[in-house]
């Protein structure tokens, strides 16, 4: 049985240029701020959602008894939450260091669920990323399998939560101030294209069912399938948008679950909506639904006010 937590081997940056670049590339005619911020030379929130992921693909590889290597990273193969704080900003050619540990496993319901926390800090030792992620081994259940837990049950797991010292650093605090419950952004249709998909994705994938067609079909899908984080980056450009493009740099907490896979060629509608307007903090519900069928992402988002 494996024990946990089980320490994984700390990863450097920086992200790649053709990363970052792809990734605002990959929102088509949406992502003005988002581009506006690479621009400026700063990684984008949405890249920051997977520092969890770019530490488990980088793991090393195990031995089999046959000679091969199993794929890297332990987690999970399907995003399905995410719960993250983006403390600071970081330039794209920061030399960073993101360590974590697998923290533990369960089975509900006949599929099978891994728990990965990490904790992301520039060269200058300062945080920027704090992430606990939980991936789903495979979209088919296993009716051989019991419920059980391994390791830190998730609800016991400590998760991230909105930095409020970060917060006094945000260009746009007047902003954020003025906003009133009840708001929506968003609510554009935006289609997700293969093209986009295969931009985001660039040269080098990390995972190719997001962009390869024939990958997808060898992994059980129809066809090609958006990122979470590319999902999440079209919620994410609304409140950019609307609020400023550093608005979500300096303590933003999420928490996002993704409930059905984007497929390339359709179109989705994201919104985010004001539910709370404190003085200390925003709240608002994420959603991306697709535009024919059911809603393939859900989340809250707290934005802390100094």
């Amino acid at each position: 049985m494996t024990e946990f937590p089980r320490k994984l081997a700390e990863v450097a940056g920086p992200f790649p240029a053709a990363k970052i670049h792809g990734a605002a590339a990959g929102m088509g005619e949406c992502g003005d701020a988002t581009r506006a911020l690479v621009a400026d030379g700063q990684l984008q929130p949405d890249l920051i959602t997977g520092m969890t992921l770019a530490l488990l693909a980088k793991q090393p590889r195990k031995q089999r008894p046959d000679g091969t290597k199993k794929a890297s990273g332990v987690a999970g193969r399907v995003w399905v939450r995410e719960q993250f704080t983006i403390h600071r900003p970081i330039s794209h050619d920061d030399v960073w260091l993101v360590e974590g540990e697998s923290t533990g496993t369960y089975v509900r319901k006949g599929r099978s669920y891994s728990i990965t926390a990490s904790r992301s800090h520039t060269s200058a030792s300062e945080r920027f990323a704090t992430n606990l992620t939980t991936g789903l081994f495979s979209y088919k259940p296993n009716p051989d399998l019991k419920d059980s837990v391994q390791g830190l049950p998730i609800d016991e797991t400590p998760a991230p939560k909105p930095d409020w010292q970060a917060a006094a650093a945000n260009p746009h605090s007047a902003a954020i101030r003025a906003v009133t419950i009840g708001r929506v952004f968003g609510g554009d249709r935006v289609l997700v294209s293969l093209a986009m998909m295969a931009a985001r994705d660039t040269d080098n994938p990390d995972n190719p069912i997001h962009s390869d067609p024939e990958q997808a079909k060898k992994a059980g899908l129809a066809q090609p399938i958006a990122g979470g984080s590319h999902v999440l980056s079209f919620a994410l450009e609304a409140v950019m948008a609307t609020l400023g493009t550093q608005v979500l740099m300096h303590g933003a907490h999420f928490d996002i679950r993704w409930k059905a896979p984007t497929e390339n060629d359709v179109y989705i509608v994201p919104t985010a909506t004001v539910v709370v307007a404190e003085p200390d903090r925003l709240v608002l519900d994420l959603q991306v639904d697709l535009d024919s069928g059911p809603t393939a992402m859900v989340g809250t988002l707290t934005i802390p006010i100094a």
